[in-house]
C-alpha cells in the first residue's frame, strides 16, 4: 500500500470532489474538443493533399503563413490532441465511482 500524507490525501479528495461535481461538463467539453480537433485534422489533411496534387497551390501555401508541410504536421498534431482528450474523458469515466457509460457513449 502506498503511503499518503495528510496533504496529499486532502488534495486527492479535492480532485475527486471536482470530478464528481463537474464530471458531465468536463466530459462534454472534452467531447466538443475531440470533435473540433478531428475536424481541424480533416481540414488540414485536405489542404495538404490539395497542395500535393496541385503544384501551384502548393507554391501558394508555401508562400503563406502555413506551408504545405505545415498542414501535414498540423493534421497530425490535431489527431494526437483529439486522442489525448478522448483518453482523458475515458480516464475520468474510469476514475469516478458511480459513473456509467451507456452503449452510445453517453452517461447514464
Amino acid at each position: 500500500m502506498t503511503y499518503m500524507d495528510a496533504g496529499m490525501m486532502e488534495q486527492a479528495n479535492r480532485y475527486h470532489a471536482v470530478l464528481v461535481d463537474h464530471e458531465t461538463i468536463i466530459r462534454t467539453a472534452l467531447q466538443v474538443y475531440v470533435e473540433r480537433m478531428e475536424e481541424a485534422a480533416k481540414e488540414s489533411e485536405a489542404a495538404y493533399k490539395a497542395g500535393q496534387a496541385d503544384p501551384e497551390r502548393k507554391a501558394q501555401q508555401d508562400n503563406s503563413f502555413v506551408t504545405n508541410h505545415g498542414y501535414k504536421v498540423s493534421a497530425q498534431m490535431f489527431r494526437e490532441s483529439a486522442e489525448s482528450a478522448r483518453k482523458a474523458s475515458q480516464d475520468i469515466l474510469n476514475a469516478v465511482p458511480g459513473i456509467d457509460e451507456g452503449e452510445d457513449g453517453e452517461q447514464d
